[in-house]
């Protein structure tokens, strides 16, 4: 062996450009859609509706359950029901009754619009209004205060509203 092709130890062997084309073409890559945007590895893509929607699943992760915070109550039953601004087309309902021992004190429902971004129907501060007062009705409207890109690409509004009705039962104390 010459001095020229000896190499130190510790030192990286040369390889000829035949032989790194065979090792980096070997080697599986996933297959990436091009977005356009550099992805951080391990990190899910940015979307504002995703990332208001984890936003919110850490507030609730993080509330009291419903026992906790009003003891007094004994159950709680609420009716929901989503219409569009002008209040003619309704596009869901439901009914949602509290398991209290479960339950997190923060009660906010999803809007029912799939393009909708930043928006909800948060009804945490009317449920504490209506335990502190101890009244076992009460019913109102509410817009949801999200927005969504129409397809000319300009921002608007959201258009759904929220019909509710809470019914709340005390303990006797």
């Amino acid at each position: 062996m010459n001095a020229a092709t000896q190499k130190a130890p510790g030192e990286p062997a040369a390889h000829t450009t035949n032989q790194l084309a065979a090792a980096t073409t070997s080697a599986k890559v996933p297959f990436r859609l091009p977005t356009g945007l550099p992805r951080v590895q391990g990190r899910p893509a940015k979307n504002p509706r995703a990332e208001h929607r984890q936003a919110q699943r850490l507030r609730v992760d993080e509330a009291v359950r419903l026992a906790e915070k009003y003891p007094q109550l004994k159950s709680l039953k609420v009716a929901l029901e989503f219409v569009d601004r002008e209040g003619m087309t309704k596009t869901t309902e439901m009914k949602y009754s509290a398991n209290l021992e479960h339950a997190k004190a923060v009660l906010v429902f999803v809007c029912p619009i799939s393009e909708c971004c930043g928006g909800d129907f948060d009804l945490t501060t009317k449920l504490a209004e209506t335990v502190s007062k101890r009244r076992t009705k009460v019913a109102g409207e509410m817009p949801c205060l999200g927005s969504h890109k129409k397809a000319s690409g300009v921002v608007a509004s959201c258009r759904s509203v929220l019909r509710y009705t809470l019914n709340l039962v005390y303990s006797g104390r």
